[in-house]
C-alpha cells in the first residue's frame, strides 16, 4: 500500500501532515532575481523567498508512509530534528559569543523618551503575563483541582456575598473584587506559597538586564522631537544623571550593580538611625489634622488656629527627600571614576535642582510587603415595617452620616500607607 502516491480518503486526510513545497522551491534568501529566467519553464527560486524561521524536514516515501502509519516512528523523528535544530542554534550562539569581542557595533540613534517607554512596557509585559496566567489559572480551577473544587468555590461564594451584598467593601492599595475571589479560592495555596509583587517585579527587571538589549551604552540618545535632523539631546547634566541612575541595572553588570547597591543601602540604613524623628510621623494623623484646622469651616471659624499643617508637616520628609537623593547617587558611584569630576558639583547644588534628585529617592526602611487587603461597612438592615421608599430615604441619610465618613478615614489610612 503506497499512501503517499495513491489518491484516497485515508490519503487525503493526511495530506496536511507533509509539505508540498519541494526542494527547488525552498528558499530562506532575498537576493536579486536575475532577468535571464524571466521566461523559463519554471519560476526562479530567489521568487520563493519564506521566513528563515520554517524548518523543513525532507524525507523519501518509505519514511514518509512510515511515519503516517507509526506514531512512535514519528515522534523518533521529530525528537531527532529538534535535537539538530536546537544544537545548530547553540552552535551560532557559541560563535556569536567568541566573536563578540572583535565586532565593532556603533551606537544606534534613539529618543530618551522612546527608551523610557520601552523599558516600561518591558515590564509592563512581565506583569500582563503574571495577571493573564492567574486569571486561566482561576478559569480552569474547577479542571485543574475537580477534589477541592465544591468546598473552595463554597467559601469563594459565601465571602463574596459578604461584600457585595452584606456590606460596603473598601479595597486597600488598588485590591479588586475579582483579585479577591482569586484570593478567597487559592487561599490554602498561597498560604504556602505567597505571592509577592514587589519581588516579581525585582525578577523581571534582573530579566531584563540580563538580555542587554536595554544598556544604554548601545544607544546615542538624540533629540526625537527634531524628525529631520539628528541633534543631541537639550538636557541639562542634571537630567542626565538622573537618567543615568535610573537605568543604572540596565548599564552595570550584575556583579557591579549587586554590590554596589549593597553600599547603597547600608549606608541609607545607618544614616536613617539618626534622621529626625518628624519623618517617622504617621501620616494619616497628620492629614486628618489637616482636615481640621486646614479648612474653610475653621478659618471662619476659628482664624487664631487656622493652620497649614500637612504644607509644614511633610516639610522635613520634602527635605530630606530630596537630600537623600543626592546621596543615594553619591554612594552609587562612589567607585566610578567618570563621576569624581561631577561630586564637586554635587556639594554646591542650587535648590532647584537638589529638589529634581527626589526621583531616585528610594527608603528601603519602608515594608514593601503586599498590603492588599479590604474593609467591610456593615449596610444598615432593612426595616420591613417601612415601605421601599422609606427605607431608600433611610439608606442614604445612612450613608451621609455613617458610611462616607468611616470611607473617608479608611481612605486617609489607605493612602498613608
Amino acid at each position: 500500500m503506497r499512501l503517499k502516491d495513491e489518491f484516497s480518503e485515508e490519503q487525503d486526510y493526511y495530506t496536511m501532515m507533509f509539505s508540498t513545497l519541494s526542494h527547488f522551491d525552498v528558499s530562506e534568501e532575498d537576493m536579486g532575481a536575475s532577468l535571464l529566467n524571466l521566461f523559463g519553464d519554471r519560476p526562479h527560486p530567489n521568487y520563493q523567498t519564506i521566513p528563515a524561521t520554517n524548518v523543513y524536514i525532507h524525507v523519501n516515501s518509505d519514511v514518509a508512509d512510515r511515519i503516517l502509519v507509526d506514531p512512535a516512528y514519528k515522534l523518533e523523528k521529530l525528537k531527532e530534528a529538534h535535537g539538530a535544530l536546537y544544537a545548530m542554534g547553540q552552535a551560532y550562539r557559541e560563535v556569536d559569543k567568541a566573536v563578540s569581542s572583535q565586532m565593532v557595533q556603533l551606537p544606534t540613534t534613539y529618543g530618551r523618551a522612546e527608551y523610557e517607554t520601552w523599558a516600561n512596557i518591558e515590564l509592563a509585559i512581565g506583569k500582563f503575563d503574571r495577571i493573564f496566567n492567574k486569571v486561566e489559572k482561576f478559569n480552569a480551577r474547577k479542571l485543574a483541582d475537580p477534589d477541592n473544587y465544591e468546598r473552595r468555590q463554597k467559601r469563594m461564594l459565601e465571602r463574596k456575598q459578604k461584600r457585595v451584598t452584606e456590606n460596603f467593601t473598601y479595597f486597600y492599595q488598588g485590591l479588586t473584587e475579582e483579585e479577591q475571589q482569586y484570593r478567597d479560592y487559592f487561599e490554602t495555596d498561597l498560604e504556602a506559597d505567597p505571592e509577592d509583587e514587589y519581588l516579581e517585579e525585582m525578577v523581571d527587571r534582573a530579566r531584563i538586564a540580563n538580555t542587554g538589549d536595554l544598556n544604554p551604552a548601545l544607544y546615542d540618545f538624540v533629540e526625537s522631537q527634531l524628525p529631520h535632523e539628528v541633534t543631541e539631546n537639550f538636557e541639562d547634566i542634571i537630567e542626565d544623571k538622573i537618567f543615568k541612575y535610573k537605568y543604572r541595572q540596565y548599564a552595570d553588570s550584575e556583579e557591579v550593580f549587586k554590590k554596589r547597591m549593597y553600599r547603597v543601602k547600608n549606608r541609607f540604613v545607618e544614616r536613617a538611625r539618626t534622621r529626625d524623628p518628624a519623618i517617622s510621623q504617621n501620616i494619616a494623623e497628620l492629614y486628618l489634622a489637616d482636615e481640621k484646622f486646614n479648612s474653610t469651616a475653621a478659618f471662619m471659624v476659628d482664624r487664631d488656629n487656622y493652620d497649614q499643617v500637612a504644607t509644614k508637616g511633610t516639610r522635613a520628609w520634602r527635605e530630606y527627600m530630596a537630600m537623600e537623593g543626592v546621596q543615594q547617587y553619591r554612594d552609587y558611584y562612589e567607585d566610578d571614576p567618570e563621576e569624581q569630576g561631577f561630586f564637586e558639583y554635587l556639594d554646591e547644588l542650587p535648590n532647584r535642582d537638589r529638589v529634581r534628585f527626589m526621583e531616585l529617592f528610594e527608603d528601603w526602611t519602608m515594608d514593601r510587603r503586599d498590603r492588599k487587603a479590604y474593609v467591610m461597612i456593615p449596610k444598615r438592615e432593612f426595616n420591613p415595617e417601612l415601605s421601599a421608599f422609606s427605607n431608600l430615604i433611610l439608606d442614604l441619610v445612612d450613608f451621609k452620616d455613617r458610611v462616607r465618613p468611616l470611607a473617608n478615614d479608611i481612605a486617609r489610612l489607605d493612602v498613608g500607607h
